[in-house]
């Protein structure tokens, strides 16, 4: 297999799972823009700087300046500069799919088309008054409709492996990212501390856009941060959890034939074992260097999958 056909399908999978992941943290900051301690400017740019500050799309201390929510819903959403912005993730996984016509069914490029030019024909003031509740859910189908068609017409050979590996590893990283937004020192609605009915409702919300608050419920009862910890990192049987994730990139490399013993394998090991076991310290600065060193151990067997298995680089890249 060539390694751009393998490189095209594993950053298909990639950026599919990417513009959800953006669409979940907007709508975590939705749901917390609702808070009347978010109604002031300053609380409320944190609020909706909270995507951008999550997936290294602006440097830490730019979400206190003047800066609109519209504007960074903008950059989140619309940006093709933001290699994080829905946009640009879409464009990416249908310039993929078509550049592998030959391995992706026209079934496949058909919801990445249709999704590529509704995101082209919204504008700016689709994204306000009300309207982003309507472009999250959008965003929602499209990435559950490219998952189930992808599932129900890909031969299961290795494109369809290096698929599964670049959404595993990337819902990883996002699941991780969502798990430290409860600890972001740029966050003011966790400054009164974990215990604060702030913080509370911020581990609510969390697990709502992460479709993760009814498991949770029915497994643990009231969301506490052991069981907001457990649902984002550590189960083996929630799809969601940075752990389920890493387990199914794997089983991936498996198939692809990649010895356990190589080092691809072993970082995406030493990652798992890093979310699985590893207990963080319950103070929000510690907490934070936790979810960092996780994000870290990701990347770290993203970048092993590249040098692995690919030649020519993609440039969408984001801040680690």
């Amino acid at each position: 297999m060539l390694c751009r056909t393998a490189s095209d399908l594993f950053w298909m999978g990639r950026a599919v799972e990417r513009a959800e992941s953006m669409a979940r943290l907007l709508d975590l900051s939705r749901r917390l823009a609702a808070l009347p301690g978010s109604r002031s400017a300053q609380a409320g740019h944190t609020v909706w700087a909270l995507p951008l500050l999550a997936t290294g799309s602006i440097p830490p201390g730019i979400a206190g300046e003047d800066m609109k929510p519209a504007e960074m819903l903008w950059r989140c959403v619309l940006d093709r500069e933001n290699p994080s912005s829905v946009l640009a993730c879409v464009q990416l996984a249908r310039d993929a799919a078509r550049n592998q016509r030959s391995v992706v069914p026209a079934e496949v490029v058909a919801p990445l088309q249709l999704m590529l030019s509704k995101m082209r024909s919204l504008k700016r003031q689709h994204l306000v008054n009300g309207g982003l509740g309507h472009v999250i859910s959008e965003i929602m189908a499209f990435s559950d409709a490219f998952r189930g068609v992808t599932f129900a017409t890909m031969l299961r050979s290795e494109p369809w492996h290096f698929l599964r590996l670049g959404t595993f590893l990337e819902r990883a990283d996002g699941s991780v990212r969502m798990w430290t937004t409860q600890a972001d020192p740029e966050f003011s609605l966790v400054r009164d501390g974990p215990d604060s009915p702030h913080a509370a409702f911020h581990r609510v919300a969390m697990l709502e856009s992460a479709s993760a608050l009814m498991p949770l419920r029915r497994l643990h009862g009231e969301p506490n941060r052991k069981g907001v910890t457990d649902m984002l990192l550590r189960r083996p049987d929630f799809p969601r959890s940075a752990s389920y994730c890493l387990i199914e990139a794997q089983k991936a490399l498996s198939s692809l034939q990649v010895n356990p013993s190589e080092p691809t394998s072993r970082l995406v090991g030493k990652a798992l074992a890093g979310v699985s076991y590893l207990e963080p310290k319950e103070d929000a600065e510690s907490m934070f260097a936790f979810g960092a060193a996780r994000q870290f151990d990701i990347y770290a067997a993203e970048a092993a999958v590249d040098e692995r298995f690919f030649v020519a680089k993609t440039p969408l890249r984001r801040a680690a």
